[in-house]
């Protein structure tokens, strides 16, 4: 089982738009169809659409590499296999996607509550502050800091802070 620590490199919003970018075109392509529909609505989409424009790019390059079928156009499964091929260099540069994929499991590992099916905050998390005032309303309660300067309780406190982290 693979073991996460709190530190890791965090991706950047460059490789979140690239992965967005292969996901949302493979979505466009493939969502809702079965097996045997019909891949080429792709011919169909705005002429503006970034995506086409990459789609008819690589149908020309194919025919001008003596690729093109009877009809004059390359196989269809041709181009967007070299289209998601393009896409998926893309969005995984430099490691993009398994740094995402890693950066997520890391924040759900030491971030959310792992009894949940649902992404929360562990309560250590979301109740740090109220449990911190209990602590701090407990040491000033037990009269351990019974005429104590405020600020000598205070860095009392953060010993106890500091002692705590060391021993999590």
């Amino acid at each position: 089982m693979a073991k996460y620590g709190s530190t890791v490199a965090k991706a950047t919003k460059e490789e979140f738009n690239r992965v967005w970018s292969f996901l949302r075109a493979m979505e466009a392509l493939f969502e809702s169809r079965s097996f045997f529909s019909n891949e080429e609505d792709w011919h169909n989409w705005d002429d503006s659409d970034e995506d086409k424009k990459m789609l008819l790019k690589i149908e020309k390059e194919l025919i001008a590499g003596g690729d093109e079928g009877w009809d004059g156009h390359p196989d269809n499964r041709l181009i967007l296999y070299e289209f998601m091929k393009r896409k998926f260099l893309c969005a995984n540069y430099s490691g993009s996607i398994g740094r995402i994929l890693l950066d997520c499991e890391t924040l759900i590992k030491n971030v959310c509550d792992p009894k949940l099916d649902y992404l929360e905050f562990k309560p250590s998390i979301m109740y740090a502050e109220r449990n911190a005032l209990g602590r701090v309303e407990n040491i000033i309660n037990s009269g351990q800091q019974k005429g104590r300067d405020p600020q000598k309780i205070i860095a009392s406190i953060k010993r106890l802070i500091e002692k705590s982290k060391k021993e999590n």
